[in-house]
């Protein structure tokens, strides 16, 4: 029997999909040193099971979306979490970390598609914030499940534990899931309908500047998930279980943005009014960690955790309205549209954490400041003048 598209289990079918390529990597974090001793190899090499999952995560979406509104949701679907769930290979472990990257790339551009397929309006925006609190969980439990399997396991633990994880989600997506894109609404794979549709998906205006504005924000968050270990360990003199201690719960500002957005959509908030507050929430945090950096090279470490837990919240709310908006236009290429949407976040949140690691110095938060205030003030003029007036009032 299928799931009911307005149940919990159809939700968390949606919210573990999404959550598979956080999951994927933050479980691994903890057994890299342990790689690198297991195989003889370099610090660097045991790191580049991360990279290279991260290379085909971030490049798997732009293939996927055209698959997607060609074949469907659901055949993509199981194809990305077979890939996803027999890659894992010890024996070759570099290689398969690319495969199950590209097969969380593609599990992970297709719950916006099948949310824009199946609800409108309010329920659309009630999916998409229900699918982001389970998503926003993944990067906090991550590190401490993979390091509860290596207290009762080896490092091979967490990778067979990700081939159980895809193939349950596979087997109750088989099972349970129908297809969400019509036969009728299919496109071609031809070189010139692909090419049409993301020109028209990158030349909409609330595609494309949706995608900016998330892409923006979402470098601004990697300057601070990069710098974050040097900027406190080193530069505050935090303990590393401290330092844990502290990023939880600074990332888990996240769930809080998205609880609190479940709860404005539930009382009918006007979208305008919720992107109007949490990008200016947003934007005055990051110049109060730039402005506090100038003043003070090493400020006090609260005038930087306070800010970044608001700029993180206020992401959590920001998130499920932009994708909301991007998609919503564009219901024949949703696939195409999330494809967009995921490669601009991707992409951004590379550049952005490497930019803040590259302009680091002398223990202060200042890089991860001049990214997220150049980030943060760029997506809300974007906002302010090309995008509030097409969102719902």
């Amino acid at each position: 029997m299928a799931l009911k598209i307005n149940g919990l289990g159809f939700t968390a079918l949606l919210g573990g999909l999404s959550a598979i390529p956080a999951l994927a990597t933050d479980m691994a974090l903890p057994s890299i040193g342990l790689v690198e001793a297991d195989f003889g190899a370099s610090q660097a090499e045991a790191a580049s099971a991360i990279a290279v999952f991260l290379a085909g995560f971030s490049t798997a979406p732009l293939a996927v979306g055209p698959l997607a509104d060609r074949f469907g949701r659901k055949p993509v679907m199981l194809a990305g979490l077979a890939l996803f769930t027999l890659a894992p290979s010890i024996a070759v472990l570099i290689v398969s970390r690319i495969a199950q990257g590209v097969g969380a790339g593609t599990v992970a551009v297709l719950p916006r598609a099948i949310i824009r397929d199946l609800f409108e309006g309010r329920q659309a925006r009630l999916q998409l914030a229900a699918v982001s609190i389970v998503f926003s969980v993944a990067p906090l439990i991550g590190p401490t499940i993979g390091a509860g399997l290596l207290a009762v396991g080896p490092w091979r633990l967490i990778y067979a534990t990700h081939a159980v994880v895809g193939a349950t989600l596979g087997a109750l997506a088989f099972a349970r899931l129908d297809e969400s894109h019509a036969a009728g609404k299919r496109r071609s794979l031809r070189p010139g309908t692909i090419v049409a549709g993301y020109k028209r998906a990158l030349t909409n205006r609330m595609c494309g500047g949706f995608s900016l504005i998330v892409g923006l924000v979402f470098a601004g968050l990697f300057a601070y998930v990069n710098v974050s270990p040097l900027l406190f360990i080193a530069g505050y003199g935090v303990s590393a279980a401290r330092f844990g201690g502290l990023f939880a719960m600074t990332a888990s500002g996240v769930v809080l943005g998205s609880l609190i957005n479940t709860w404005l959509v539930r009382r009918h908030a006007s979208p305008r009014a919720v992107l109007d507050a949490a990008l200016g929430a947003i934007a005055l945090a990051a110049l109060t960690v730039l402005i506090a950096s100038v003043l003070d090279g090493r400020p006090p470490l609260v005038f930087v955790i306070a800010p970044v837990m608001v700029y993180i919240s206020a992401f959590g709310l920001v998130m499920p309205n932009a994708v909301h908006e991007a998609i919503h236009p564009l219901p024949d290429i949703a696939g195409v549209a999330s494809a967009v949407l995921m490669s601009a976040q991707m992409l951004s949140g590379a550049i952005g954490g490497s930019l803040a690691a590259s302009l680091y110095r002398g223990g202060s938060p200042l890089a991860i400041g001049v990214v997220m205030g150049a980030g943060a003030l760029t997506a809300a003029a974007v906002y302010v003048a090309w995008l509030r007036p097409g969102v719902e009032a």
